[in-house]
Order: structure tokens, then C-alpha cells, then sequence
């Protein structure tokens, strides 16, 4: 139990150092870097922690960092590790990293892993950062406070699917 509520605090903490900013914020703060590709933002369905998983269905867009690119993707994300509770729908602002040399808005189809911590209790607080893609060069990473989100504590493996519309 003390390790829950570490982990937790940890994540509220995470959460609060790191709120969400709108696409066109995120764009113009990395625009000089190297490896910022631009956001994906996502409706990320409500659903139910089974204790050991989940599974959310997600629609989003993608904006490249000089707003000249967009391509909608649908997929889903799914969580293995602890997951107890429920969670209504939000909206997920993702930073998008590329090391590869195919940078086009149409090129995030793919497959990714990596780490996920949210808490919930009304306000959800949480951070993931995912890794994969075409060849495995693309990088992802969602901080943020999400409010009236539910009741949910979830930590683990994220993985998360996408596919262009």
C-alpha cells in the first residue's frame, strides 16, 4: 500500500510540473529543436481498470511544428500492470520526437511501448512516454492534469497502436 501512494504522489507531482499546453504553444516553444516533429492530440475513450489492464479506443490528430502538416489516426491504447478504477474520456496532448530522416505528418503509423503512471480522484495527474513507430525511431511523451477525469490509479506498460486514417 505505501508504495501506491508513493507512486501516486509521484505522479501528481510529475503531473503538476507538466501541464498540458495547446499544440500551437508546444510548436513554437521546440520549434528550434532538431528532433521535435510537432503534437498529437487525441480523444482518448473512458473505460474501466481491470486491475491487471485496460484497453481505450482514441481518435487524433497530428500537427507537424510548423503547422504545415496534419493526418488524422485512429488506434488504441492499451495498459498492462496495475489499473484499478474508471476514467472518463479526455484529451491527450502528445510531443512528438523523431531520430529518423521520414518526418511527414503520414508517418506515425506503427506500434509503440513504454511506460505509463496516472492517478485519479476527480483531477487525473500522469505522465507516459512511448517509443516505437516506423523503424523505431519515433518518441513520444504526455504529461499533464486532466480535470473531472475520475477515480483510477494505473501503472505499467502503456503500449499504443496507431493508424492513419
Amino acid at each position: 500500500m505505501k508504495k501506491i501512494a508513493i507512486a501516486a504522489a509521484l505522479a501528481l507531482t510529475v503531473g503538476g510540473c507538466m501541464q498540458q499546453s495547446t499544440p500551437q504553444q508546444l510548436n513554437t516553444t521546440n520549434a528550434n529543436s532538431r528532433i521535435y516533429i510537432g503534437s498529437l492530440t487525441c480523444n482518448i475513450a473512458g473505460g474501466t481498470g481491470y486491475v491487471l489492464g485496460s484497453s481505450k479506443s482514441m481518435e487524433c490528430v497530428f500537427l507537424s511544428k510548423d503547422g504545415a502538416q496534419s493526418a488524422e489516426y485512429t488506434g488504441t491504447i492499451d495498459k498492462v500492470g496495475v489499473d484499478i478504477g474508471y476514467t472518463k474520456a479526455i484529451h491527450t496532448i502528445w510531443r512528438v520526437y523523431s531520430l529518423g530522416s521520414d518526418r511527414a505528418a503520414t508517418t506515425l503509423s506503427g506500434t509503440y511501448v513504454g511506460e505509463q503512471t496516472t492517478a485519479a480522484a476527480g483531477s487525473q495527474a500522469g505522465g507516459n512516454w512511448l517509443y516505437g513507430g516506423p523503424n523505431a525511431e519515433i518518441g513520444m511523451i504526455a504529461s499533464g492534469i486532466v480535470q473531472n477525469a475520475g477515480y483510477n490509479l494505473a501503472m505499467g506498460i502503456g503500449a499504443m497502436t496507431l493508424k492513419l486514417k
